[in-house]
């Protein structure tokens, strides 16, 4: 899918073209949402430049992720897709710069891009002006893609306050955690983990291609806006990327803690079965001897011998219980 924006005073328009029209000369953006073969075609024809493949989009060399050609340049960043579903993935977006023109290329579909679109086609939105490049489009992605992780990161920060609750606000509540219990937190925090390290590559492309923009951005395109907006969203990707190791240290203490707690029960009832082991050897004991059958055993002909034996069974029985419940054992 194609969708072309120019640039009207202070905001972007969506425009359809039909196949073999010509781009408009206020043309600032187009966007390529799963591109066929043939689309990719009509693209490279209105920016002059080769549009990258899905595979090399997903290179992970640095030079395979910004790069200029003839002129044109080339910037791939990972962003978060699809974080309301159950799998959260990452994707790479391209940016391709072909002069003022801006094409991006992507296999996903980010909320960032629909958030941008949305507020940059409203009228004195602030973010564009009538001699805006490109460049101010993809910053201004970048900037609703980094607003929309720091969203992101309060949805998991709100899970995991959720999780520590359940682990240690249990006031009233004796019975221990079941198994069940155990292993759905465990496998809640674990996930918010894993979604996290999701983040945090996102985040870190985001950071390299804000990096490589600062180093590369020509004299033209160096005004003092444009750079205060770099490193306000530096900045931002910064404060992100520590905020990501404070939950990921939360997220190892409670990992811990849940397996400290673990250990506890497992101890516990270890203990209770070595206590009924313990508590049962005395009467075993004297079970066994009266279950000997000597022919000398007086006891054995007595009326009293069989209460008897009950009763230091019990005794027996009785006991290690009360010495165990004075040392605290029990």
């Amino acid at each position: 899918m194609i969708q072309v924006f120019c640039i009207e005073d202070d905001h972007l328009r969506q425009v359809d073209l039909h196949p073999g029209e010509p781009l408009p000369a206020n043309a600032l953006w187009i966007d390529l949402l799963h591109p066929s073969a043939e689309e990719e075609k009509t693209v490279e024809a209105w920016a002059g430049a080769p549009i990258p493949t899905n595979e090399d989009m997903v290179e992970i060399e640095e030079s395979s992720r910004f790069y200029m050609e003839e002129g044109v340049q080339y910037l791939t960043a990972p962003l978060m897709h699809a974080v309301d579903k159950e799998h959260r993935a990452i994707a790479p977006v391209s940016f391709v710069l072909s002069g003022k023109l801006l094409v991006t290329v992507r296999y996903s579909d980010p909320k960032a891009f629909g958030l941008y679109v949305s507020r940059a086609t409203k009228p004195g939105n602030g973010l564009l002006d009538p001699k805006c490049s490109g460049m101010t489009v993809v910053l201004g992605i970048i900037e609703a893609a980094t607003d929309r992780l720091a969203d992101i990161l309060e949805g998991v920060t709100e899970e995991i306050d959720t999780a520590s609750r359940t682990i240690f606000n249990r006031r009233g509540k004796e019975r221990p955690m079941s198994t069940k219990e155990f292993r759905r937190i465990l496998t809640r925090i674990g996930g918010q983990g894993t979604f996290l390290s999701k983040v945090r590559e996102s985040l870190s492309g985001i950071s390299r291609l804000l990096a490589y923009v600062t180093v590369t951005m020509k004299a033209d395109d160096a005004r003092k806006e444009m750079r205060t907006w770099i490193k306000s969203l530096e900045r931002d990707a910064h404060s992100l990327e520590n905020y990501i190791d404070f939950l990921s240290n939360k997220i190892t203490f409670l990992l811990d803690t849940i397996v400290g707690l673990i250990t506890v029960e497992q101890s516990a009832i270890i203990k209770i079965f070595s206590v009924v082991a313990v508590v049962f050897m005395p009467p075993t004991l004297v079970a066994s001897i009266y279950g000997m059958n000597f022919n000398i055993m007086p006891e054995l002909n007595q009326p009293w011998g069989y209460p008897m034996a009950l009763f230091l069974m019990v005794v027996s029985a009785l006991l290690p219980l009360l010495y165990f419940r004075r040392k605290g054992w029990l």
